[in-house]
């Protein structure tokens, strides 16, 4: 009967050990995701060569500078490609752009930015543009968003041929990413601006791109962008396509 009693007592020790010892581990929830950084940003090079019986290079580099403390968001943006066939530039365009947002609710936001470029071999001497407006967030993901937005703003263009122009417009856009796997993703961005002095005058500018992470910090890129104005700088075409691959570094 003793030894009956030991073993009953001795079972029930260890049976409140080990329950102890469960409720001391800690949870295997996993721990939520704090708010995402205030500062981020990207940088991204781009270089091809070829040589033989033509020799052409090209050269690309582009910066994105995000500061987000919300309900507000600025965006900085600035670009540059250069582009020589035996030894002779064929083109050469330097772009920057500046946005403040500012979140009304979790869909509806406005918006105020300006713009500069600069594209000789499209007969543009320098262009800048400033517009301000509304947006609406249709998806807000986390696998796919969507924004589009629609404001008013002025433009000035200073034309290698033909004069300057100065004119406000109406500009919409679009700006869509499809995050379809962890590593990996695809974004397109469309703005439309027409001269509301001369509905002729209008432009279309769309970039579509994809990105695939080597690791947390660098990625590959490839872009796809068109410019269309349909009443383009005296001599020069309606249309400017660039193919671009870069190396992407995020910080």
């Amino acid at each position: 009967m003793i030894l009956v009693r030991r073993v009953v007592f001795l079972s029930l020790a260890l049976s409140g050990s080990l329950s102890l010892s469960a409720l001391a581990q800690p949870c295997p929830c996993p721990i939520p995701a704090g708010p995402p950084p205030i500062w981020s940003g990207s940088a991204e090079v781009s270089f091809l060569s070829t040589s033989g019986n033509t020799s052409t290079s090209s050269f690309g580099g582009a910066v994105e500078v995000d500061y987000k403390p919300a309900p507000w968001a600025v965006i900085f943006k600035a670009s540059y490609l250069h582009a020589e066939t035996n030894n002779v530039a064929t083109a050469e365009q330097f772009a920057t752009t500046l946005k403040g947002i500012r979140d009304l609710t979790p869909r509806i936001d406005v918006y105020v930015g300006g713009g500069y470029l600069r594209n000789r071999f499209s007969g543009i001497d320098a262009l800048y543009t400033g517009d301000g407006g509304a947006g609406y967030k249709i998806l807000t993901g986390p696998t796919h968003l969507l924004r589009v937005e629609l404001g008013f703003g002025y433009t000035h263009k200073e034309q290698a041929v033909g004069g300057n122009l100065d004119y406000a417009v109406l500009r919409s856009g679009l700006g869509y990413a499809w995050n379809f796997s962890k590593t990996a993703s695809f974004t397109e961005d469309a703005t439309y601006s027409l001269d509301l002095s001369d509905s002729a005058n209008w432009t279309f500018l769309n970039k579509a791109a994809i990105a695939a992470a080597l690791t947390s910090t660098f990625s590959l890129k490839a872009s796809w962008t068109l410019l269309y104005s349909n009443e383009p700088v005296p001599t020069f075409k309606k249309t400017d396509t660039t193919t671009a691959f870069a190396l992407v570094a995020k910080f």
